[in-house]
């Protein structure tokens, strides 16, 4: 099966909050489920790894220059492909992402982290690269899930 590629152009989408920037995204990625034949478990598991990764993009990348956010995916027969590519701040989930302890008590937890552990914990694989000034990050689902 062939890729399909999504974009979100911070310059165009300004005036757009990242939640209204990523209605769309998430409203084609339902369709792609529909028209591939998706389990519900791995429909969530996708939109899960894009608003995850999406809205930190969004929030930390910001601050660096992020302009452009790319998503490809690329369903295939036993799994899933998810790219993501993004202009912003250097930053690799597989490494700069802290470990929270999901063992401590709430109130002693710093905010932050636990959606990328989850991901890391979900997914089949999780590949990290910066090339050229840019993120690129691949994520493999199994569709078996």
């Amino acid at each position: 099966m062939t890729a399909r590629a999504l974009v979100l152009d911070f310059e165009d989408g300004e005036e757009k909050t990242n939640a209204e920037m990523l209605e769309g995204i998430s409203a084609q990625i339902d369709e792609m489920a529909e028209q591939d034949e998706w389990s519900p478990k791995l429909l969530y598991l996708v939109q899960l790894c894009l608003e995850e990764l999406a809205i930190n993009a969004m929030t930390y990348g910001r601050r660096g220059g992020l302009s452009e956010f790319q998503v490809s995916i690329t369903p295939g027969v036993e799994e899933i492909l998810v790219e993501l590519h993004d202009d912003g701040a250097a930053f690799d989930p597989t490494k700069d992402a802290p470990i929270p302890d999901p063992d401590a008590p709430m109130e002693d937890r710093p905010i932050g982290g636990l959606g990328i552990f989850l991901i890391r914990e979900m997914v089949d694989d999780l590949v990290y690269r910066r090339e050229e000034g840019w993120n690129h990050l691949t994520i493999t689902i199994r569709r078996a899930q």
